[in-house]
């Protein structure tokens, strides 16, 4: 008991001692993502500004550019005012014939710089994965959900959770239970606070049948409610985020799990489930009075939620304890985050490295395309030519035949007449 009371005073110490960090300050690899122009410099691009505006000029009138010369504008970019034009080149590769050529790296630099100028614009991918086609890797997830609660935006950090989760990126420990500290700070919010921006929801507008025209639509919508991408309630995405996390995080200790998942149960509105847990619901779990808060605004309870409530009744908090979910997790998030980071930093580390590769064989092969169809053309135009002057010689040497065989055909008239002439002189 002393040992587990000074491991949450200290981590107490730990968080208060520095309230606008959760991961280590070398966790972002700042030093280490400024070393890529280095490798872009080797690439010859010229000036930040002039690139961009080169792969700009690529998508005028119809044409596109590749996902490599996209790639360098947005890695290369470091300025405040060129994140609009980076933004809009993503955008418009997600719309040409080359999405799918599309670079992790990309992703990766263009949640960085919005991260650093206009962090609340990353929401934007996250809700419209469709037209943009951004997703986070588990270190940047991490970096981004971090950066969030540096300025004490649970509900941006919460976000990124969810959108985590639906993408279902479960198998990383530190973004586990680093999701789990989000979700248990948003909980902690008061009632008010517990939002989480999905993007504009557009309103249904009255139609006159008559002015209906058919469209073709790139995609649609499933009719079937699929409780995965299809939920747009804050406390169901926060209850499943919870559910799943707890599910597949290997750190937790049973009661911890066993607490998370109940709650996440609640918030989900899996209420059946919710009561089976609540069985074995640990004794002074720090999840009651989250839960009870939720269940006691329900205007006519269910026998599942009055079961509910029973059971968190029994097992009460009653000796004064302010020990707080996510004050738990925070123990649990420092237990593990030095290995963690460590292993996270050395495998981005290593990304790093292959994509300054990858984009380096790509710009040569690009550049040997375009010598191959250079060099193609200026064949094309020597074949022209070597016809333009067959031709020529053809038509020369045919006329030499045909005047010869005017003059025989000429010849053999005269003799006809000739002989004409001499058998009408002797007749």
């Amino acid at each position: 008991m002393l040992a587990k009371h000074v491991a949450r005073q200290f981590t107490r110490h730990f968080f208060k001692s520095r309230p606008n960090r959760i991961l280590s300050s070398n966790f972002a690899l700042e030093n280490e993502w400024a070393a890529r122009h280095s490798d872009l410099a080797k690439l010859g691009l010229g000036g930040d500004y002039e690139w961009i505006s080169a792969v700009q000029k690529k998508f005028i009138g119809g044409g596109y550019a590749s996902a490599v010369d996209v790639d360098a504008a947005v890695c290369v970019a470091e300025q405040k005012d060129q994140l609009d034009d980076v933004v809009e080149l993503l955008y418009k590769l997600r719309h040409s014939v080359k999405a799918a050529e599309k670079l992790e790296s990309s992703e990766y630099a263009i949640v960085r710089l919005l991260l650093k100028y206009q962090p609340e614009t990353i929401l934007t991918f996250a809700n419209d994965s469709i037209n943009y086609g951004i997703f986070l890797n588990t270190h940047l997830a991490c970096v981004v959900i971090d950066g969030f609660l540096k300025t004490q935006n649970i509900q941006a950090a919460a976000r990124i959770v969810t959108w985590m989760v639906q993408q279902e990126e479960l198998d990383n420990e530190l973004l586990n239970v680093l999701g789990l500290y989000v979700c248990a700070k948003w909980a902690e919010l008061p009632a008010e606070q517990q939002t989480i921006d999905l993007g504009a929801v557009e309103e249904e507008e009255d139609v006159n049948d008559d002015d209906i025209r058919t469209f073709k639509f790139p995609y649609l919508k499933n009719e079937h409610f699929d409780e995965h991408f299809d939920l747009t309630n804050a406390h169901h995405l926060i209850g499943k985020s919870l559910m799943w996390m707890a599910r597949d995080s290997r750190s937790l200790n049973e009661d911890l799990r066993k607490s998370l998942q109940f709650l996440g149960a609640v918030y989900f509105e899996k209420l059946e489930e919710a009561a089976n847990l609540a069985s074995s619901l640990p004794k002074n779990s720090p999840v009651g009075h989250l839960v009870r808060q939720k269940l006691e605004k329900v205007e006519e309870p269910s026998e599942a939620v009055k079961s509910i409530l029973e059971k968190i009744g029994e097992n009460e908090n009653t000796d004064g304890a302010t020990t707080t979910l996510s004050s738990l997790l925070a123990e649990s998030l420092k237990s593990i985050q030095i290995e963690e980071e460590n292993k996270l930093c050395e495998m981005q580390k290593a990304k790093f490295v292959e994509w300054s590769e990858r984009r380096l064989v790509l710009v040569k092969s690009q550049a040997q395309k375009v010598l191959l169809k250079v060099r193609n053309e200026e064949i094309h135009a020597e074949l022209k030519k070597l016809d333009e002057i067959e031709e020529q010689m053809s038509f020369f040497q045919n006329r030499l035949m045909w005047e010869k065989k005017a003059n025989e055909n000429t010849e053999i008239d005269n003799e006809a007449k000739l002989r004409n002439e001499k058998r009408l002189a002797t007749a």
